[in-house]
Order: C-alpha cells, then sequence, then structure tokens
C-alpha cells in the first residue's frame, strides 16, 4: 500500500515536470515565432532608384532641416485610363488612375535604391492626374506632405505625412475632411484648413508640427459666415484667416506706451516703404483723403500718405478671443466706454497714445487699435 502511494506520487511528479517542459517548449516556439514575424515586419525592401522613378506617378522632394529626401507613390496593381465623358472624377479625356499604391523613400545615403515604406496610402485610391493631387508645405524647417481624394465642394480627404526618424509617418490618425485642396502655409510654422461646419458657416482650422510625437495639434478653430472673407480665402492665395495667438497681460499697456502693439512687428513713426520692403504680403487701400492703409492677414498699418509714417495699427479681435472683462482685470477700466448701435468703444491711455477697443455686443473684442 504504501509502496503504490510512492509510485502515485512518482507519477504526479513525471507529470508535473513533463507540463512545464511542454509549457517551456511552446513558450520558447512563441518567442521565436514573434521574433521572426518582427524580422519580416522590419525587413526593408528596396528597389531600383530608377525603377521606382519609372514606375511613380508622383515624386514630392522632402527636407527635413538639411537633409534631403524624395517621396515616390507607385501603383501596385493599378488600372490607367482615360475619361470617355464628364463625370465625378473629371473631364472628358482626363487620365484616371486607380487602385493599391505604396510609398517609397530615397535619400543620398540609400545609393542607387529606394525604400518601401511600411506606412501604407488609404488603399484603394482614385486619382486624376489632370487635378491637384499633392501639396507641399513648410513646417518648423521640415516638409509636410498632403495626399488629396476627391472634388472639391467638402468632399476632398486629405492624408497628412511627414519624416520622422528618418521614416515616413502619418501626421492624423485618419483622413481629414477639407472643403478646398488650397492649404495655407503661414509663416512656415502653422498650415491653415477650411471645411464646412454647417449649411451656411465655415470653420478655418490652423495647426502646428508636434516635434515629439509627430502628429499635426489643432491651435485654433474659428468659424466665419462671412462669405467676402472666405471668397478671399479661396481666391488669394497669400490670405490666411488670423488665429488665436496672443493674450491679454500687461504688456498691451506697456508697448502702447511705446508705440507698439501686441501681435504688430512695427511701431508707430515707421517709414511704410520699410514694412512693405520686408513684407510682401500685403494689401493696399485708401482709408481717406490723408491716410491709406496697408493690411495683413494679421495686422494693419495706417499710414499718412505725406508723410509715408505710419500713424496707428490695429489687429482683429479674433488673435486674443478675449472678452471686455479680461482687458479689465488686467490693466483696468477704460477712461471712456462708449455704446454704439453695433457694439461698444473702450478708450485707454498709454502716454503720447491711445489704446481704443471696439466691442462687438457681446462685449468680445472686434479690434485694438493704436493711435497717436
Amino acid at each position: 500500500m504504501k509502496r503504490n502511494k510512492y509510485i502515485w506520487l512518482l507519477w504526479v511528479g513525471v507529470i508535473i515536470i513533463a507540463g512545464i517542459l511542454i509549457a517551456s517548449m511552446v513558450n520558447s516556439y512563441l518567442i521565436e515565432k514573434h521574433k521572426n514575424e518582427i524580422d519580416i515586419k522590419h525587413t526593408v525592401i528596396k528597389k531600383d532608384l530608377q525603377w521606382v522613378k519609372e514606375n511613380a506617378y508622383f515624386e514630392v522632394d522632402m527636407n527635413v532641416k538639411e537633409k534631403e529626401y524624395e517621396l515616390y507613390i507607385v501603383g501596385e496593381g493599378e488600372r490607367k485610363y482615360q475619361q470617355v465623358e464628364d463625370s465625378e472624377l473629371g473631364k472628358k479625356d482626363d487620365t484616371i488612375v486607380t487602385g493599391d499604391f505604396s510609398f517609397f523613400l530615397w535619400t543620398e545615403e540609400y545609393g542607387h535604391e529606394a525604400a518601401k515604406q511600411e506606412l501604407e496610402l488609404p488603399n484603394p485610391m482614385t486619382f486624376n492626374l489632370s487635378q491637384k493631387n499633392i501639396g507641399t508645405f513648410l513646417v518648423n524647417q521640415q516638409n509636410i506632405a498632403a495626399v488629396f481624394q476627391g472634388e472639391e465642394a467638402n468632399e476632398v480627404m486629405a492624408y497628412f505625412y511627414t519624416i520622422h526618424n528618418g521614416e515616413l509617418v502619418t501626421l492624423t490618425d485618419y483622413g481629414m475632411r477639407i472643403f478646398s485642396k488650397d492649404i495655407k502655409n503661414i509663416q512656415q510654422n502653422y498650415i491653415q484648413t477650411l471645411r464646412k461646419k454647417d449649411k451656411e458657416i465655415m470653420e478655418f482650422d490652423t495647426w502646428m508640427l508636434e516635434q515629439n510625437n509627430g502628429k499635426l495639434l489643432k491651435v485654433d478653430a474659428t468659424s466665419v459666415d462671412n462669405k467676402e472673407i472666405i471668397k478671399n480665402w479661396l481666391d488669394e492665395e497669400e490670405f490666411y484667416y488670423p488665429y488665436k495667438n496672443l493674450s491679454v497681460t500687461s504688456s498691451l499697456m506697456n508697448l502702447a506706451e511705446q508705440g507698439m502693439l501686441i501681435g504688430a512687428q512695427y511701431p508707430i513713426g515707421t517709414n511704410i516703404k520699410e514694412i512693405k520692403k520686408i513684407n510682401s504680403n500685403y494689401m493696399e487701400e485708401e482709408y481717406n483723403q490723408k491716410y491709406n492703409q496697408l493690411n495683413f492677414p494679421e495686422v494693419t498699418y495706417y499710414y499718412d500718405k505725406s508723410t509715408e509714417l505710419v500713424t496707428s495699427i490695429s489687429i482683429p479681435g479674433v488673435r486674443l478671443k478675449e472678452s471686455v472683462q479680461s482687458i479689465q482685470d488686467t490693466i483696468g477700466k477704460p477712461e471712456d466706454y462708449v455704446t454704439k448701435e453695433d457694439g461698444y468703444v473702450a478708450t485707454y491711455s498709454a502716454g503720447n497714445y491711445k489704446l481704443i477697443i471696439q466691442l462687438d455686443l457681446s462685449q468680445r473684442i472686434k479690434t485694438i487699435r493704436l493711435v497717436k
């Protein structure tokens, strides 16, 4: 009886050891299998550069600071044909290519080969080779590429890409629906897109490139129903809509006392020729018989026609998106506060200058103007 008990315990021990050995073998197999899958996944597929150039539908120059890259979009089993009549894809005789596409990247160190990128386009895709399909923008010393799908009138999907740590990465988790393929590059630091919010209202979205994670970050969104502003944005290449990039601080008054307005590069007294020489992105018009105004998207300079010296500066309130209360909390109550039909006007003295703040009926800032 005692002997049977020892035999039973021996068998239990053998079974446990066998189970441990089998589990160890299975675990080792799974680890090796996963390692092989990773190795396969990260195997860089390279193609002869000349072959890539000959088979690419699009070639995009991409720079990251001083390093130069070339990005190619190559079809894989795509179909190419000409339109026999007008359709939603384009006009008669336009060349259409549809199917799956891949990215290939080349830089000087790759020699005569281009590396296929693991990142895939949202296949299948369709391109009209007679239309605008790609856009590039310089943001923070590196290029962003936008690949477009669809027509105008809020049916455009934009897919954004850049190069991060030597590889192509996507800047948004999904495609971005926009109203137009026109995208504004603002001072090489931001991009601005336009989208339809509802039947009557459009929205200007302003984006920056977040360097650490290689993603687009929305810094401002402003809804607009002014058809003239929207038309200017669509028609004028250099025109962009002002966005929030200022805050109300005590420097508002300190600068005003020196003849400078927050958000403006030049003070009162500057010769208008100097401003025109440095920045050509302006529109000029007559203010009245004595003064002209030089309009930039973010600031307006008023100058005397005879002396050509700046006498007044204004910025749009959308750059602050603040109420009169935030102004009063920071620099105190105005010396003068006048009610108008379309809003209010608050006036502050700043040494030899006056700070005039125009408000709408909800007491939000419409404009801030500095005059001597």
